[in-house]
C-alpha cells in the first residue's frame, strides 16, 4: 500500500475478524492481499457467512530512551 502523504510502500496487515456475541474472533491474517482475498471467497463459499476485514497500515514509532525504531500495525 502507498502512503499518500508521503509517497512511500507502507506494509499492510489484513486481518479477517467474526464477531459473534460481542466477542471477536480472528480467523486469518496475512500479508498479501491477494492471499485475503482467495480466503475471504473460500470461507463464503464454505460457511454461507462473511467476515470483517480490517486493513491496518504499518507505523514507525520511534522510541527516543532506547534510540530504536520500532514497527508496529496501528488498530
Amino acid at each position: 500500500m502507498i502512503d499518500l502523504s508521503t509517497g512511500e510502500n507502507v506494509k499492510t496487515l489484513y486481518k479477517f475478524v467474526e464477531i459473534k456475541s460481542g466477542k471477536r474472533i480472528e480467523k486469518f491474517k496475512t500479508f498479501d492481499i491477494k492471499r485475503a482475498l482467495r480466503f475471504h471467497k473460500w470461507y463464503v463459499a464454505r460457511y454461507k457467512q462473511g467476515l470483517l476485514m480490517e486493513i491496518l497500515p504499518e507505523k514507525k514509532n520511534y522510541d527516543w530512551k532506547e534510540k530504536k525504531v520500532n514497527y508496529l500495525f496501528e488498530e
